[in-house]
């Protein structure tokens, strides 16, 4: 489906994705659950997620995203956390945007997920925006989908509560306050990781569309809707960004899910370093084309580890859109020249001294972790089905698995396509096996690793 199509359709179910009717029956159903607001709710086991016959959905809380404790009896007594972590979270979805500085949930937030994803405010930031009364209506749909996420991380199981709550306050928000974007796209991540994978993908449809609709994607966007505040307008340019990188994360996991904001001519500047993101001091930001022609650039020029996951996404689809959409003989030589020399473009850019993805004190870049994956498995994606290395049916047991292509001719170079699935495998591995803990990444890179980055 064209972007265009693609646009066109959500424009006549309406911005969520629901028809009139729909709408109207979730507003009847989230009317009820609002009465309930004042009482306490008791944890609600939530109905079947939507996955396919023959397939094992991958739930948020045993993903992992979701940190090893103590109590797993697996760290041997080692503490984790901050002291905010050891606060009692509460059991309701309610909470006042303006006092949210000791709420235990939003803690967890940033405590175990942030930096997988760091695209909305930091958590200071984001406290002092929500005590100005002029900014609380705006904030408080993105407050109930941190709280969400917090409270499974903390009881590590569904909230059909904490649900309802995040829906009622989406529709009570301006439907076009550029929030929304940031509260679509975490609300849609959550619902993936639970298995609601068409529900996800209406939020992240809704976000897309919206991010569109408000210029996103241009650079000046984030100067006219920063407040001249430097760390909301880098926001704005993570938002951007991080749209781009779960839309293809989705596009890489599924197939179905279209990569829309791929063929967008985005202007918008790339993201800072997070100890700048974090500290509040936003240097002058780099563009896309710099960043393209980083080769020739100074030698003391660097580039966040953001900017590096926004490279590799870019550098994974290209090669992918290159590659013959069929595994046949003659596209053996193709991927190998055209395909591989994208991917390897990036690898071999890469600084040598300031890019690692775990530092001397054992703390892992995510970001750069998450795009070293990015590269390897579009590398394990486009050589395998060229190389000796056989589908399982055992595959297809997983969520996140699809079609396997169809077997074809094996073509002359056959060991060299094997020989890339291999190392690329084996670094795989070797990230996976940082001496890092607790053992805690993104979600995603469970069907980053159980399946290839197909095209």
């Amino acid at each position: 489906m064209s972007l265009a199509s693609s646009q066109m359709r959500r424009q006549e179910t309406g911005m969520g994705g629901l028809d009139r009717a729909a709408l109207a029956e979730r507003r009847q159903r989230l009317a009820a659950a609002e009465g309930l607001q004042n009482v306490e709710p008791a944890p609600v086991k939530s109905p079947q997620p939507q996955v396919s016959a023959g397939q094992t959905s991958v739930p948020f809380l045993l993903s992992p995203g979701f940190r090893i404790s103590d109590d797993d009896g697996i760290l041997g007594g080692l503490t984790l956390g901050d002291d905010f972590s050891r606060q009692t979270p509460p059991t309701t979805p309610q909470v006042q945007v303006q006092d949210i500085e000791n709420d235990a949930l939003v803690n967890l937030y940033y405590k175990d997920f942030h930096r997988f994803h760091p695209f909305i405010l930091p958590r200071n930031r984001l406290i002092k925006l929500c005590q100005d009364p002029a900014r609380e209506a705006s904030f408080k749909p993105l407050v109930a989908v941190v709280r969400f996420v917090g409270h499974l991380y903390d009881s590590k199981q569904w909230s059909t509560s904490f649900k309802d709550f995040v829906e009622i306050c989406f529709l009570q928000a301006s439907p076009n306050d550029p929030i929304m974007v940031q509260c679509r796209l975490l609300y849609s991540i959550v619902l993936f990781w639970h298995g609601y994978k068409e529900d996800s993908k209406r939020e992240m449809d809704a976000a897309v569309q919206l991010a569109l609709q408000l210029g996103m994607c241009r650079q000046e966007f984030a100067s006219e809707n920063g407040c001249q505040d430097p760390v909301l307008v880098e926001c704005w340019r993570r938002t951007w960004w991080m749209l781009f990188i779960v839309d293809a994360f989705y596009a890489g996991t599924l197939g179905a899910m279209n990569f829309a904001t791929l063929d967008v001519e985005a202007t918008v500047e790339l993201p800072c370093e997070e100890s700048e993101y974090e500290s509040g001091v936003i240097p002058e930001p780099k563009t896309l084309e710099e960043f393209d022609s980083r080769e020739f650039a100074p030698d003391d020029t660097s580039f966040s580890s953001f900017a590096y996951l926004i490279g590799a996404v870019r550098c994974a689809a290209l090669a992918i859109s290159i590659a013959p959409k069929v595994a046949v003989k003659e596209a053996s030589t193709q991927v190998i020249e055209a395909a591989d020399s994208v991917i390897d473009a990036w690898l071999l850019l890469l600084p040598k001294d300031d890019r690692q993805v775990i530092s001397k004190t054992g703390i892992i870049d995510e970001l750069m972790f998450q795009a070293h994956l990015v590269i390897h498995v579009a590398t394990i994606g486009l050589h395998r089905p060229l190389s000796d290395l056989r589908f399982n049916a055992i595959e297809s047991v997983s969520s996140c698995a699809r079609d396997p292509p169809a077997d074809s001719p094996t073509p002359d170079l056959i060991n060299v396509h094997t020989i890339r699935v291999l190392r690329s495998v084996e670094a795989q591995i070797r990230l996976l096996a940082l001496p890092a803990r607790p053992f805690n990444h993104t979600p995603f890179i469970t069907c980053m690793n159980s399946e290839e980055f197909q095209h």
